[in-house]
Order: structure tokens, then C-alpha cells, then sequence
């Protein structure tokens, strides 16, 4: 009993950071963002920060990996076990909706030096996503075409994408882009089999 309330309050106590970390950077930047700001804003002392993290990169590596999860979850719901042939690329349309629903966010890094540490993580999480899906599905024996090149494919066709969407104010649904981002892919990565 007492090891799960433990367990729920050190979940909650690292959610008030989090969100205290996400507004901030809305607000602030990545890089402007001290740890004293975190600390103040999420109403925690500084010794509870630092026996959660060691600073505020593992902050933003620990909120990551929760988009990381979402996007696997997500990617693991839209693949079709009966169809293992056709690529799903499921963590697409989840990215897609992440951004739409956290767009203050993403504005507040996109384009700006203070977001390119967060822009990076972002593309190494799709990096990581879109080569899953490429070795699975694409042995390296079966084409010309390093899997590594079919990857950065993948991941600079959405990445482009969500920029024009951004850059547009989003004049489409996630749905839509989704649409055009596996339009585009599919009939690359399609004559690659």
C-alpha cells in the first residue's frame, strides 16, 4: 500500500514539473528557462527537482519519452497484424494531433535557436519510429537503397509537413495531413519493394 502512494506521488510530483517545464518554454524558451523558474512555477523545493532530475535536459529527455510512448502506443494500434505487407506508419497521424493539440508549444520551438535541442529529440523519436517500421518491413537485400536513406525519407517528408502546416495555420486536419504525408511516402517507399 504505502509503496503505491509513494509511486503517485513522485508521478504527480514529476506531472507539476512537466507542466511547469512545458509552460515555461511556451512562455520563455528552452534556453532562457533556470531551474529556479521550474522550481517556482511548479512549487517544489530544489532538492525534490533534483531527486527527480538531474537537470533540465533529463526534463525535457523524461517529457519526451511520454511523446515517445504516446507515438509507439498509437503506432502499435494502427498497424494491421492481418496486412503486415503495407507500411502503417501509424506514429504519423498521432505526431500530427500531438502538434495540433500542443501548437503554442511547438510555435514556441519551431524555427528558434532556443528549440533546436527540442527539435532534435523530436526527429531522433521519429528516427527511431519510422526504423522500426523500415527494418521490419524493407530487408536491406531487397533494394539498393540503404534502409538508413528509405529512414531519412520518412522522417523529412513529416517532418517537412508538419513545418508547411505549422507555417499555414494548420489549414487542414491532422486526418488530411496524414493523408498527404502517407500519399507522398507510399509511392517513394512503394517501388523501393
Amino acid at each position: 500500500m504505502i509503496a503505491k502512494k509513494e509511486d503517485r506521488r513522485v508521478q504527480r510530483t514529476r506531472n507539476m514539473l512537466y507542466e511547469a517545464f512545458i509552460d515555461l518554454i511556451i512562455e520563455k524558451g528552452y534556453e532562457a528557462i533556470t531551474i529556479q523558474d521550474i522550481i517556482d512555477r511548479a512549487n517544489v523545493g530544489r532538492s525534490t527537482f533534483y531527486s527527480h532530475f538531474y537537470d533540465k535536459e533529463q526534463l525535457l529527455l523524461g517529457s519526451l519519452d511520454r511523446l515517445r510512448q504516446l507515438l509507439k502506443q498509437q503506432s502499435f494500434l494502427r498497424s494491421s497484424p492481418s496486412d503486415s505487407s503495407d507500411y502503417q506508419f501509424g506514429f504519423s497521424l498521432a505526431m500530427l494531433q500531438h502538434v495540433q493539440s500542443h501548437r503554442h508549444l511547438y510555435r514556441a520551438v519551431a524555427g528558434k535557436q532556443s528549440g533546436v535541442l527540442v527539435l532534435y529529440h523530436i526527429k531522433r523519436i521519429l528516427t527511431e519510429l519510422a526504423r522500426e517500421e523500415i527494418t521490419a518491413l524493407l530487408p536491406s537485400s531487397t533494394t539498393d537503397i540503404p534502409q538508413d536513406v528509405a529512414i531519412e525519407f520518412i522522417v523529412n517528408t513529416l517532418w517537412s509537413i508538419l513545418t508547411w502546416w505549422m507555417e499555414h495555420n494548420m489549414p487542414h486536419s491532422a486526418a488530411e495531413m496524414d493523408q498527404m504525408f502517407h500519399t507522398l511516402t507510399f509511392s517513394g517507399i512503394s517501388k523501393l519493394r
